[in-house]
């Protein structure tokens, strides 16, 4: 009892009152933590507690056409290297590079020279051969000849005919004509130039009407077709209408894609081969929503898709294929009808995780 007396006796009368501070301070707190803390019943009657909150918006798909683009060269729709089809002197030329040509239009002239000469005699030794067969005719009704003379009198008759024809061809393709119409991109010779036959005389394009030539990767085979709907952006942006005309049934053994052609009407030739254009191809009506990019996310294996919520309020995760990309959204398919995705905290949340959805008022893209 000494021992008790004598050590509350050393304490100081600091001690004491920070000791009464201190139980004071401990008894506030423990007030404060008791009257913010819910009562068990009512933390268990509020299981969302535990459950994150993500924005979300419900969708309705819309029918759009699928929009395939690949880049291109413009190609005239002929072009022709329209050679000498006989041999002489280059007489005349009635063209130039650039001139605009009809079809039939002589190009140029070869030098008659004895050709005139053959064709005279070609027809008098036919009108001989005429006379001498009508002859024999006449004399084989009267059995002055024999029925072998009279084969032998149409023979001649024919040969004669012949040749006359062979002059006749030999005067006209000293005339060089072009079998279609377009513009006469080359002229290698020149008056006074000797030509042997198979000469290149002039070479004519044809730019209308005007073809446009990209490739095609095999995953899009199928979704384009000919007589397919197609639009031609040139570099300098111009747009122009056409069809599809051709697809390659080859691929290219470096690229793996296939060659596809498009049609477009030029008929004042003012598109010209070799400028570079972007082809966008139209493909049959597709089911399909629009949505922000910032929507899109990546699954664990690197799919491409959307996070949307089941009707049990689970995270679910849809694979999607982008249709079409624009400035107002991507156009996505694969997606169910309706469907109701994550717009905000889709990145937080994973697939099969239990969610509280709250939706999202401000409009979007593809919003019902």
């Amino acid at each position: 009892m000494q021992d008790s007396a004598q050590s509350t006796r050393t304490l100081k009368p600091w001690m004491i009152a920070g000791m009464f501070a201190a139980a004071v301070v401990l008894w506030m707190l423990s007030g404060l933590f008791n009257s913010h803390a819910p009562p068990a019943e009512d933390a268990a009657s509020r299981p969302e507690l535990d459950k994150p909150s993500v924005r979300v918006r419900t969708l309705a798909p819309s029918l759009i056409r699928n929009q395939i683009v690949v880049t291109g060269r413009t190609l005239a729709d002929r072009r022709l290297i329209v050679k000498a089809e006989t041999n002489g002197v280059i007489q005349a030329l009635h063209v130039s590079e650039g001139d605009v040509v009809e079809s039939g239009q002589a190009l140029a002239e070869l030098a008659v020279e004895d050709r005139e000469a053959r064709l005279a005699e070609a027809r008098a030794l036919m009108q001989q051969r005429e006379l001498e067969y009508r002859a024999a005719q006449t004399l084989r009704d009267r059995d002055s000849v024999s029925e072998a003379e009279l084969a032998g009198s149409k023979a001649a008759l024919e040969s004669a005919r012949a040749s006359l024809q062979t002059a006749l061809q030999a005067l006209e393709r000293t005339r060089i004509t072009t079998p279609i119409q377009g513009t006469v991109e080359d002229v290698p010779v020149e008056i006074g130039d000797f030509v042997d036959r198979g000469i290149p005389i002039a070479e004519v394009v044809d730019l209308d009407p005007l073809r446009v030539r990209g490739f095609l990767s095999e995953r899009f085979l199928g979704d384009v077709t000919p007589e397919s709907q197609a639009e031609v952006r040139l570099l300098e942006g111009t747009v122009l209408k056409g069809t599809v005309d051709f697809i390659g049934q080859v691929a290219n053994a470096a690229t793996r894609t296939f060659p596809v052609e498009v049609i477009v009407p030029n008929p004042e030739s003012r598109w010209i081969e070799g400028m570079t254009a972007e082809i966008t191809l139209f493909s049959d009506q597709v089911t399909a929503y629009r949505i922000p990019p910032s929507m899109l996310s990546l699954s664990d294996a690197g799919v491409l898709g959307v996070k949307a919520v089941d009707r049990d309020d689970q995270v679910v995760f849809h694979p999607v294929s982008v249709v079409r990309d624009t400035p107002d959204g991507v156009w996505v398919s694969g997606l169910p009808d309706p469907v109701t995705l994550i717009a905000v905290g889709h990145e937080f949340v994973s697939d099969g995780q239990a969610v509280v959805p709250v939706p999202l008022q401000d409009e979007t893209p593809g919003e019902s």
